[in-house]
Parts: structure tokens; sequence; C-alpha cells
């Protein structure tokens, strides 16, 4: 069994499509031998952009912009990388990896040719999990830890690509696993390319995390995420249509005539139907709803326990402590209950929504064209 480290230079990456001007690769044997070592030139047939974003300085290349535009281009080298990548006495791996399948693949698209199926392995992601980090290393940085000397002053494929296989050879060398048992234990860094679709073990991973966690908010509000505002562009635009346009009447003979309310963010986004009722009896009582915290009258206290009865951290309260505390505001401060009793009504029946029943929208106003 061979390794393959690669790594990929694109000239820019406009609307997310890299064009490659250069891919390195690196292979060795099972005990990390070098076999092969070449950075292959190619022409990216479009403008070179390698300025950094916000504070980071932008990239410096191993060549000439001249160099790569006089050499072949993509579609010259396709079939050696096809080669390279589904070679199937060899193991595939990068750094960052999912990046440089995704410019092969958008080169391909561009140069319409076969997108091919292949697997990889992502380093970045198993020395991630293995150190157990919250954001991702840098290639130099994982390096670093196993006392490489080298740097990146200068980006060279294949020379990142050496760096790729020093940090797989230093993570087998530290856990005294081989590659297969290492790719196991850490089973997140297994990417793939299949039917023109790229796709990672880690992806899943975290798609599994949020319906996991999505599943237990639904327990513990007692609501389904097709009823939640803070899931749902739906629901928020429409919620906040209505609490922007609805006709408050302020001719009703009612304590809270011309009051701001404002409920808990721990009730609100998960309770659609709930808020929107809630909102409809408020106007028809001649008050008002705001998501503004700091511009409400009365504000509605509501707690949300995790599974291990820890109360979650309602920011909007934590403003209304503020405002109390630090600028003096007379704000009322008043339970969910208390505000099903203030509008005469039970929380299941603010559970269902008829639309035709709620408060309607204030008209528009007609422009008068000038005489």
């Amino acid at each position: 069994m061979k390794y393959t480290f690669f790594d990929i230079e694109c000239a820019n990456c406009f609307q997310g499509r890299g064009k490659i001007c250069s891919f390195g690769y690196v292979v060795t044997d099972e005990s990390f031998n070098i076999l092969k070592k070449e950075d292959v030139i190619i022409d990216p047939h479009s403008k070179f952009h390698l300025t950094g974003r916000g504070n980071r300085p932008g990239i410096v290349l191993a060549y000439d912009e001249e160099e790569f535009k006089s050499a072949p281009r993509f579609p010259h080298f396709y079939r050696k990388i096809r080669e390279l990548l589904t070679d199937p006495d060899s193991l595939i791996f990068g750094f960052s990896v999912m990046s440089d399948a995704g410019y092969i693949k958008s080169e391909c698209e561009r140069y319409k040719k076969e997108i091919f199926d292949y697997d990889f392995v992502d380093v970045q992601r198993i020395f991630t999990d293995m150190h157990s980090l919250t954001n991702t290393p840098s290639l130099l940085h994982a390096a670093e830890e196993y006392n490489s000397e080298e740097t990146q002053d200068v980006h060279k494929s294949d020379d990142d690509a050496y760096l790729t296989m020093k940090v797989l050879k230093g993570i087998c060398m530290t856990t005294g696993l081989s590659v297969t048992e290492i790719i196991e234990k850490y089973p997140n860094g297994k990417c793939w390319c299949r039917d023109g679709a790229i796709d990672t073990e880690y992806t899943r991973y975290k798609e599994l995390l949020k319906a996991q966690k999505l599943s237990r908010m639904e327990k513990l509000t007692g609501s389904k995420r097709k009823n939640w505002i803070c899931a749902s562009r739906e629901n928020h635009y429409e919620f906040s249509r209505y609490v922007a346009r609805v006709f408050s009447d302020f001719k009703a003979d009612t304590p809270i005539r011309k009051k701001r309310f404002c409920i808990s963010n721990l009730y609100e986004d998960y309770h659609f139907n709930e808020m929107m009722n809630i909102v409809s009896l408020l106007a028809k009582q001649g008050a008002l709803y705001t998501t503004r915290v700091q511009t409400c009258d009365i504000f509605v206290e509501s707690e949300l326990k995790n599974g291990k009865g820890e109360s979650y951290e309602c920011y909007r309260k934590n403003k209304v402590n503020r405002l109390l505390e630090e600028e003096g505001k007379e704000v009322t401060v008043i339970s969910f209950n208390e505000l099903l009793t203030m509008l005469g009504v039970t929380e299941d029946e603010i559970s269902v929504l008829d639309k035709s029943t709620l408060s309607p929208l204030k008209k528009k106003r007609k422009i008068r064209a000038k005489a």
C-alpha cells in the first residue's frame, strides 16, 4: 500500500470556484519513505488574486505568473490527477482537503471533464479531533507540533503535501498507531467524492449532532420545529412583518392601552403560533409588541431548562436587568402566566393559529399626487 499526499494552489477563488495553478503531490510507502515528489504547474486561464482577507496577508506562490501562464491548462493534466487520486493501491491524504477536492470538482465542471469518484482523508480533521481543538489549526502549526522546521513563506504545492505527510507521520509516531488505525480511531477525517458530490464523515457527524440537539429542544420547549421562529425563515419573516404592521386599537378602554410588551426570547423563538396570537390579542387591547427590550414597558419572563434542570440564559432578561440597575428605566416584569391571565386565554387556546381571527394589519396610506 502507498500513501499519496496532495495539495493545490489557486490563482483565485472567485464565486468559490478555484482556478488551479499548481497540483503538488508526494507518494510514499507505508514507512513514509518518499517514492515521488512533484509540483505540477498549471495555467489557471484566469487572473491572479492572492490578497488576504481582513488583516491576513495574501499568499506568495513559488513561481512567477508568467511561468504559470506558459504551462498547459487543467485538461492536459486531468488524466494524471485522476489516476493519482483513484489509484486502488494508494490511500489519499490532504490537509483541509475538502477545499482542494472542491477545486478539482469546479475545474472539471469548467472544462467539461467527468467528475470522478475517489476517497481521501483530511489530516487536519484527524489532528483537530486528536487534540480536541475548538478551532482547526493551520498546516504550519500542526507541523510544528512534530518539530518540523519547514516554513510556508512561499506556498509550493508539493512542499505543502510534504508537510501534510510529516504531520500524519508525527501522529503515527506519537500514538504508536498505524495509518489505518489512526483513520479508524478518528473517522471524521474520512472524505469522498461520489457522483459529483463531495462529503465527509465530519459533516454527517455535525448533522447528527444538530438533529439530536433539535430533537432535545422540541422536547424541552414542547413545540415542534415547524412552529419555531428561530429555525424558519418563513416564520421569522411573517412574525416580524406582523409585529411591524399590526393595527393596535388605541381606542380600547383597557389597562394596557399603549403599553409596549416584550417576551423572553426563550419563549418567542420556539412558539410561532402562540406569538402571532399574543401579538394579535395585545393589539385588540390597544397594546403594542416589540422585540426591542429597551423600548418595552412590560417584560414577560419565561424559563427554559435543559435535561439537567439547568436554566438557559435569556439575553433579553439580562438587558432588562441592566436597564433596571444601570439606567433606572421603569420596566414592569411579569410572568408568562400573568400575561395569559391579562389576555384572558390559556396556553392551549393560543397554540392553535387561525389567521382569519387575527387583528388586521394597518391600512397603507394613500399618497396624494401634488397639484
